[in-house]
Order: C-alpha cells, then structure tokens, then sequence
C-alpha cells in the first residue's frame, strides 16, 4: 500500500512539473510573439514610407501574430490548466481558433512571396492600383479561408456538446481525413510556394544581371556577386527557418495516424517540437525584418536615433 501510494505520489508530481514547464514556456513563447509581432506592426504603422503594399500584407501577418499570441497561446496553453478544461466551449472551440490562426499566418507567407514574385515578374503593371486592390481582396480571402477552414468541423464532423469537450481524434475516419488536409494546408502549400516562387525570382534576378553585364561586355562586378549572395542568403534563411520550426512537429504529429508507434516517449517528443513550433510566430517577424531592405532599413535608423539621444542624454 505505501509503494502504491509513492508511485501515485511522484506521478503526482511528475505530472504537475510537466504542467508548470508547459506553463512557463508557453508563457514566454505568448510574450515574445505579441511583443515581435506588435513592434514591427507598429513600425509599418507608424513610418509612412512604409505604407506599401507588400507591408501592409506583412502588416497583417504580424496582426495574425498578435491574435495568436493573445487569443490562442495565453489561453489554451498559458492558462489552460487554471481554467480551460472546466469550460466545455472553450476547451472544443480554442484548439480549432489555433488551427485558423496558424492556417492564417502560413497562408500570408504564400501571399508575401506571391507579392514579391509578381513586383519582380510584372514590375509596371504592380504599379497600378487595380494592383492594390487585387491585393487587399487577397488578405480578405486569406481571412476567410482561414476562419471557414478551422470552425467548419463545428457543423460538419465535429457537434459540441454542452458538457463535455469536444475534440479532433486522429482515430475517427472523418477526423483524420480533415486533420490531413489542414496539415498539407499547413505546412507543405505554403513550403512548396515559398520554394518555387524565391527560386524564380533568384533567377530572374540573376538572368536580368547577367544580361546587363553582357550588353554591356563587362566583367562581372563584385557587388552583383554580392548581391546574389545576399538574395541566397535571404531565401536560405526564410525558407530553412520555416522548415526547421514546422517540419519536425509535422511528421512527428503524422506518427498519430498510427496507433503502433504512439508511446509515451513520442508523446513528449510531440510536445518538445510543438514549443518549437509555435514559436515560429515569434520569430517571424524578426526573419522579415532582416530580409525585407525597407524594414531593416528604418529599423537602423531607429536605433541610430535612439542610441544618438541616449548619448545627448547621458552626456549633455
């Protein structure tokens, strides 16, 4: 009876240092994204030389990131344990909001990149504001498609009850063919644009160069070599950041498609990369930041400024 009641005892334990670890990560993850997020909108906001319309599509993405951080980290998982699970409503509605937020933030990416393609591709017509309008109508859709995509299980396949939670199983057939779907949505749509639409643009840049030079029969100056570094590096990075954070917690979530290999260390394997997951909301906007040249840009200019008065300050 007192072995019994000391394994209960550090079960007991075990299980509350997993809820306060989750707790304080979550917590810090839900502070840095609302904090990342909320900087650089303010900074889009607030210079109005930013106000272009690629920024403003990243202006909505970092808006989608303060949501997530506010409406979706901080309660389902900063405070889930304090509250969450006595509400049936809100215990089956916040997991399905978490899939349209992140449903939302992945399909921006598509649109910045499609953005980018197309001022590269079609440089006059970009220009003319039917342009503008074609992109506002394409941040309204991406909302949409993002909301109608997450609550649609609420009258299809997924009734809440009243007193209980409701939630995604990957057992249920009609559950694991939608959860399937989100996750193509998810990951690889977006994953599969970001690759073909930078690699063309490397290209057409580079073929662009390289003409120039031509016509020009010249050696190749050192600062095009430079700057197709730059515009490797920039892709590198956008690219490999998104699938460093998304693809381990992807594959790791399909291995729920299959009973035999759900065992108590993948469990909290799945939970280790969902922290890496969901910080990449946070990260974000910093990855924008440093490869988008207006933004870093007026960034540095802040920050001479800053450093400037601080200066005056400390020395006048």
């Amino acid at each position: 009876m007192s072995n019994i009641t000391n394994q209960t005892g550090n079960g007991s334990n075990l299980l509350s240092n997993g809820i306060a670890q989750s707790i304080i990560v979550y917590g810090v993850i839900s502070g840095l994204t609302i904090l990342t997020n909320i900087s650089l909108l303010g900074l889009i906001i607030s210079e109005r030389k930013l106000h272009t319309t690629s920024n403003w599509i990243m202006a909505s993405m970092f808006f989608t990131g303060i949501i997530f951080g506010l409406f979706y980290l901080l309660p389902r998982w900063t405070l889930y344990y304090q509250w969450l699970y006595k509400d049936p409503i809100a215990c089956t509605v916040l997991p399905l909001t978490g899939i349209g937020l992140i449903i939302n933030l992945n399909l921006h990416l598509t649109l910045v990149s499609l953005d980018r393609y197309l001022c590269v591709m079609f440089p006059i017509r970009y220009k003319i504001r039917k342009t503008c309008l074609i992109v506002m109508l394409s941040v309204v859709a991406v909302w949409l498609l993002s909301i109608l995509s997450a609550y649609l299980p609420l009258v299809t396949i997924l009734i809440p009850l009243p007193d209980r939670c409701a939630e995604l199983t990957s057992s249920n057939p009609l559950h694991q063919a939608y959860l399937i779907l989100i996750f193509s949505v998810l990951f690889f749509f977006p994953l599969l644009v970001l690759i073909v639409t930078y690699t063309q643009i490397l290209f057409i840049v580079n073929n662009h160069q390289r003409n120039k030079i031509m016509h020009q029969r010249g050696s190749t100056p050192i600062s095009l070599i430079k700057r197709n570094i730059r515009a490797i590096k920039c892709m590198a990075i956008m690219i490999g950041i998104f699938i460093l954070f998304w693809l381990p917690y992807i594959v790791s979530l399909f291995m729920f498609f299959f009973p035999g290999l759900v065992t108590s260390t993948a469990q909290e394997s799945v939970r280790n990369l969902q922290y890496l997951a969901f910080s990449y909301p946070a990260i974000n906007p910093l990855v924008y930041a440093y490869v988008t040249a207006s933004l870093r840009r007026e960034i540095g200019n802040r920050l001479r400024a800053t450093s400037t008065l601080l200066d005056n300050i400390i020395f006048s």
